[in-house]
């Protein structure tokens, strides 16, 4: 797992660890909530998320990141990955926890971690995917200046372009 701390005057992004994982299980097993963000659309055993976890972080190219006030509070989560082209980088999810969204958290997480990308690790480009069905994640990307991108054209991923939105932004 890559290693990013990210700190600013409010926020603390940081790799996910021990004392976060609680929190971070609420966010996924809310499912009604953020099935959208975290593509878990059914209740999932605090086992499993654990599991799924400990095999993802193993990944040297990826990013599991705590998003939490200078307090400590955890309001949210964003995960990704670099590509093996080493200048894309993929997010899988990102969620704001539902009392801190529409305060400018998410916006300014994207912020700084575009910039993070963008002069340490020389990444040209962020890519990721919004389920069709999640208008309001479909109008924040936007927001944010993220654009739309063909569509997924591998002839297997006929239901996927069905259900996904492949959206984009050049740092």
């Amino acid at each position: 797992m890559l290693n990013i701390h990210i700190k600013d005057d409010i926020l603390h992004i940081k790799n996910i660890d021990k004392n976060s994982i609680n929190n971070i299980y609420s966010i996924y097993s809310n499912s009604d909530e953020f099935k959208y963000a975290t593509g878990i659309f059914h209740p999932i055993g605090y086992d499993q998320f654990s599991y799924q976890i400990s095999q993802f972080i193993q990944r040297k190219n990826v990013f599991f990141l705590d998003i939490c006030l200078l307090s400590g509070e955890t309001i949210g989560l964003i995960k990704g990955s670099i590509t093996n082209k080493a200048d894309i980088v993929w997010i899988n999810s990102m969620v704001i926890n539902t009392p801190y969204q529409s305060n400018g958290y998410g916006k300014r997480v994207l912020a700084l971690l575009e910039n993070y990308f963008s002069s340490i690790c020389s990444i040209k480009e962020i890519y990721l995917s919004v389920c069709r069905n999640n208008i309001s994640g479909i109008n924040f990307w936007s927001k944010c200046g993220y654009c739309y991108c063909n569509q997924i054209s591998k002839k297997d991923s006929v239901k996927l372009n069905e259900m996904v939105q492949i959206m984009y932004k050049l740092l």
